[in-house]
């Protein structure tokens, strides 16, 4: 198919260019006949952003250069304009409407009370004003179609979908055994992974108080910018024999992929802001694990009941419950493995969804002719 039209995607950062949600939403983009243009703040790296047909522009978040920009006759070559939330949804917003095309919002977070961040009001505000002028909104899951309409101000009939933070098609897993001898992991050995951001909210207490009196556990840590201090102390930690701390930031495709090797995954969410207690399948790390079949270990909240539904892991509220729920996902591991892949399946229904956003889409851009 022909990609005549051109679209421009706005990210918050250069590496949410793989992440499941923009990786579906650029699928669905070329599945309809675009070409797209990613922005991003920083340096232009060299090579296509994710294939030939996608890549790289610089943009910044913020008065000065949106006042700069907002009537440059370059914006005039895109038939639509999107972007993920906070600051992108702002500039593609503005643009959209200064341009008269059509633009629809990834609001991948929803950035309210505790979570609110340090943005002035008046560009909160022109983020706000940008979702309720979408044409779609996207959300990661049903329990944030209500967050989504308090936080902007949407009107009930507004058009909100949702996509969750999973791949339409998962990447073939490492070999085991390979990636166990690399990490330094006796291949019995069980093994719990943390991925992504992992700080104080993300249940390290519990972690640790595990680790320390369970000597039979071993972890993996692929941590998402970690500081260079926490990252000291995690090597000297008493059982840091046990414990394998990736040194870089992997890829959204090899995360996946070493998933695996693992046997339980963790999806702790202790920030109390309204987001981190409506994640459900929002979350990109727990549709990680339970599409390679992976059972988890979650924080208890509504919308992370459908886990214990499927028995495809455990939700906690203490470093007791934590240590539970080792041993009975322990004693329980093939049997949970099997229902993690079931409730990819059935529950987070990811390659389903993705064509609903195709589907979406084309009926509000119209199809490639």
């Amino acid at each position: 198919m022909s990609r005549a039209r051109k679209a421009a995607h706005f990210l918050l950062h250069r590496e949410l260019a793989g992440s499941p949600p923009n990786e579906a939403i650029i699928g669905a983009l070329h599945d309809l006949g675009f070409s797209v243009d990613l922005f991003a703040p920083g340096p232009t790296p060299s090579g296509p952003a994710v294939d030939d047909s996608v890549s790289f522009h610089p943009v910044e978040y913020g008065k000065r250069w949106l006042l700069g920009n907002l009537m440059s006759l370059r914006w005039q070559k895109y038939s639509v304009f999107s972007a993920t939330s906070e600051d992108p949804l702002a500039v593609a917003g503005a643009l959209a409407k200064v341009h008269r095309r059509p633009f629809f919002a990834l609001v991948d977070e929803i950035k309210s009370d505790s979570y609110r961040g340090d943005a002035p009001q008046y560009w909160k505000s022109l983020c706000q004003w940008a979702i309720r002028s979408a044409r779609l909104s996207i959300v990661n899951d049903e329990a944030r179609v209500e967050l989504l309409r308090q936080y902007a101000k949407l009107s009930p009939p507004s058009n909100v979908l949702v996509y969750p933070g999973s791949f339409r098609n998962p990447p073939l897993a490492a070999d085991r055994t390979s990636l166990r001898k690399r990490w330094g992991i006796p291949q019995s050995a069980f093994t719990l992974c943390v991925s992504g951001g992992f700080n104080e909210t993300s249940g390290a207490d519990w972690l640790f108080e595990c680790f320390k009196q369970d000597t039979t556990l071993h972890l993996v840590i692929q941590a998402v910018n970690m500081p260079t201090f926490t990252r000291l102390l995690l090597q000297n930690l008493a059982g840091a024999e046990r414990l394998y701390l990736e040194p870089g930031r992997l890829e959204w495709g090899d995360a996946w992929a070493s998933a695996p090797a693992c046997d339980v995954g963790l999806a702790i969410y202790k920030n109390p802001a309204p987001q981190f207690q409506a994640m459900g399948i929002s979350s990109n790390r727990l549709c990680m694990f339970l599409a390679m079949g992976v059972p988890v270990i979650a924080s208890r909240q509504p919308s992370f009941e459908f886990i214990e539904e499927y028995d495809c892991g455990r939700l906690v509220s203490s470093a007791s419950e934590f240590q539970s729920a080792i041993e009975h996902i322990r004693n329980n591991l093939n049997v949970m493995r099997a229902n993690a892949l079931n409730c990819a399946r059935e529950y987070i229904r990811a390659p389903e969804r993705w064509v609903a956003l195709r589907d979406e889409l084309g009926a509000m851009l119209g199809r490639d002719r």
